[in-house]
């Protein structure tokens, strides 16, 4: 077979990893840019074909290739599959990098090809928001969740943010008594009115949310009752988005693996511990698996596919 080289884009939210790939799946050279953002506006669109240029270029510079690519997949957090803003990061990476194939998808896709080893298994993504996808043996794939922060993203570290400060708020009325994490919440950003502020203030919002996760997990390894309760909930909320895929895909009474991903699962075991449990007691021949590889090379996988399918 004549050799050729691929990239494999990995856009997020806080950097952007490109790797080009010889024909055989040999790593030649890794690029590093900033982050993404989402293409509903010029300016988001401006940031993007920055970050992305910023990696494709380090990345072809380390691999010293300066001819056209077989094929370059790219995964951006924050894009749905087929919609107006792939076509348009489609179109931002044709302007980048000539390629024979370029095709964007969203960032839990290559996750999926990565964590897997572009075969059959479902991830489970909980960072800032939540989603869990999945692909059987025959290529059917499905997903649940990862629809965004304000109608979706249950489990997520946004989710877990806003049960934090409901908690709070709760103590703050009477309602009910004070704990741990609502005094661990209020040392961090003062009484209500000031916690409010930040909340809804302009460096507030789905960051802040998210970023108040490390104070619930440390609450709950002190033993705080409500932190270990939010944490519990979201395992068993990321349960259900793999309970979901599994179903409709048949897989259910199957043996599949699945991997967790993203920064919520590094709590361990107040989340881990739900999320197995509830998925067990219905999918029992369920296997929990370590990634295989990250979701770079997961977008390096998909362009070698892609790649061979070309003529």
């Amino acid at each position: 077979m004549k050799r050729f080289v691929v990239a494999g884009v990995d856009g997020g939210a806080s950097s952007t990893t490109c790797v080009i790939a010889d024909s055989t799946g040999r790593t030649l050279g890794v690029g590093q840019g900033g982050p993404v953002d989402h293409l509903f506006l010029p300016a988001g669109r401006a940031r993007t074909r920055k970050s992305l240029g910023e990696a494709i270029s380090a990345a072809r510079r380390a691999a010293r290739v300066r001819g056209p690519m077989r094929a370059v997949v790219a995964g951006l957090t924050g894009l749905e599959p087929g919609s107006p803003e792939s076509r348009v990061a489609t179109s931002l990476i044709r302007k980048l990098i000539r390629a024979g194939i370029v095709r964007a998808t969203w960032d839990a896709e290559i996750a999926l090809a990565g964590a897997t080893g572009n075969e059959p298994g479902i991830v489970v993504i909980a960072g800032t928001g939540s989603v869990a996808l999945g692909r059987d043996a025959e290529g059917r794939t499905a997903r649940a969740g990862g629809y965004g922060y304000l109608i979706d993203d249950a489990g997520g570290g946004v989710s877990i943010g806003q049960s934090a400060v409901r908690s709070a708020l709760r103590s703050h009325e009477g309602e009910a008594a004070s704990t741990q994490l609502a005094q661990m919440l209020t040392a961090e950003f003062g009484e209500w009115p000031q916690m409010r502020r930040r909340v809804y203030g302009e460096d507030g919002g789905r960051a802040l949310l998210a970023s108040l996760v490390p104070v619930v997990a440390k609450a709950a390894r002190q033993g705080d009752a409500v932190a270990v309760h939010i944490l519990e909930d979201a395992g068993r909320s990321l349960a259900r988005l793999v309970i979901a895929v599994a179903t409709r895909l048949g897989l259910v009474k199957k043996p599949f693996d699945l991997f967790p991903l993203g920064g919520v699962f590094t709590i361990g075991r107040p989340v881990m511990e739900p999320l197995q449990s509830t998925v067990l007691s219905r999918a029992p021949r369920c296997r929990i698996r370590q990634p295989k590889h990250p979701a770079v090379m997961g977008a390096v996988f998909m362009a070698l596919e892609a790649a061979k399918q070309f003529r």
